[in-house]
């Protein structure tokens, strides 16, 4: 990618435990916005910061946190998965370019998926699968969990990671795409390793159901699976890309929040294969005009600054001070959980908060 993209917004939704504010954790570690991990029993996260969450320890409202990866600014939404906040959580979908939707590797919950993948599809939000949690579950029979998840949602599950194991346990991945596999490290980037002799049938397999996936919705890669044509690997993530941009499927990856395993796989795939805001703006019926142009998706109330309107940015320049339908912004802040950086301007694809906005 040339130069840095357009700030870009992901929400991580899915169902109540299956360890979204885990996975914001990770995400933050991984790309250096936070020294060192906090922990859900203890109250000690970036997200569920609010005494009502730590009292319950779950999420009771959205939580938004900015960090940057590689250069690129990205905004993570925190969405509840508690049935009682579920219009919360679809403010948070609204807005976003991706969606991340966090899952157990445990068959007998995948129907829990289905409500969450049927707005995405109705919306046609482009949306990831991350299997979560996979070091805990002693036997994780992929092709099952995989068809079990299946008959949640109407897009393709494409799986795009093989798991390796080591007895009963995952530890580490081949990559489909790339044909190339990692060991995990927790903590820490996974090492790049040879692919092991016992996986590389079923990784020939798998990767070939990939393609197929992918081929029934373009032409180009269906002519060339049919006159036995390897694509080539920067072709194969550009098939997958413009399928997924295009909310045609669902790639699937694994991993474990609470360790880091796969999370840094993760912020590869949302860092090359998310849209910028113009698609989620189009999404929204919004056309960007040049003048400022935002959606509030969330109000909140703190102790110091009063009430604080939570928004994506489309189009235009906000500005402190600046008067927005008759009314002074007082204080543009960028969120991370409940800590705010004050900042003086912010443009399209930011989400940040105005202050004292009260009547919006």
């Amino acid at each position: 990618m040339a130069g840095a993209a357009e700030p870009r917004c992901a929400a991580l939704v899915g169902p109540y435990l299956s360890g979204k504010t885990s996975l914001l954790e990770s995400l933050l570690f991984c790309s250096d916005a936070i020294p060192r991990k906090g922990s859900v029993p203890e109250g000690t996260t970036v997200g569920d910061a609010s005494p009502e969450s730590r009292a319950r320890t779950m999420s009771t409202e959205l939580n938004v946190a900015g960090t940057e990866y590689l250069g690129d600014r990205w905004t993570f939404i925190d969405c509840p998965g508690s049935v009682e906040f579920l219009q919360d959580a679809r403010h948070g979908l609204m807005v976003c370019d991706v969606a991340v939707v966090v899952a157990e590797p445990t068959p007998e919950k995948a129907m829990m998926l289905a409500p969450v993948f049927k707005f995405l599809d109705d919306h046609e939000i482009p949306h990831i699968l991350f299997v979560n949690k996979v070091d805990h579950a002693s036997e994780v029979d992929v092709p099952s969990l995989l068809a079990a998840m299946q008959e949640a949602s109407d897009r393709p599950l494409v799986l795009r990671q093989l798991p390796i194991r080591d007895g009963e346990a995952i530890t580490g991945y081949v990559d489909l795409a790339s044909e190339r596999a990692y060991s995990y490290k927790p903590g820490e980037p996974s090492d790049l390793i040879t692919v092991p002799s016992e996986v590389a049938d079923q990784e020939e397999v798998a990767r070939q159901e990939m393609l197929e996936s992918v081929a029934d919705f373009d032409d180009a890669l269906l002519e060339k699976l049919l006159e036995d044509v390897v694509p080539a690997r920067d072709e194969v993530y550009a098939y997958l890309t413009d399928a997924a941009q295009a909310d045609k499927i669902v790639p699937v990856l694994i991993g474990s929040a609470t360790n880091d395993h796969g999370v840094r796989r993760l912020w590869k795939a949302l860092r090359h294969e998310t849209a910028g805001p113009a698609k989620a703006a189009a999404r929204n019926e919004l056309t960007p005009t040049g003048e400022p142009l935002a959606t509030v998706f969330k109000s909140l109330y703190m102790q110091h600054t009063g009430k604080l309107s939570v928004a994506r940015v489309w189009s235009g320049a906000f500005t402190d001070g600046m008067t927005l339908g008759g009314h002074r912004v007082s204080g543009l802040h960028r969120l991370k959980g409940h800590e705010q950086e004050k900042i003086a301007r912010a443009g399209p694809g930011e989400v940040v908060a105005l202050g004292r906005l009260d009547e919006v």
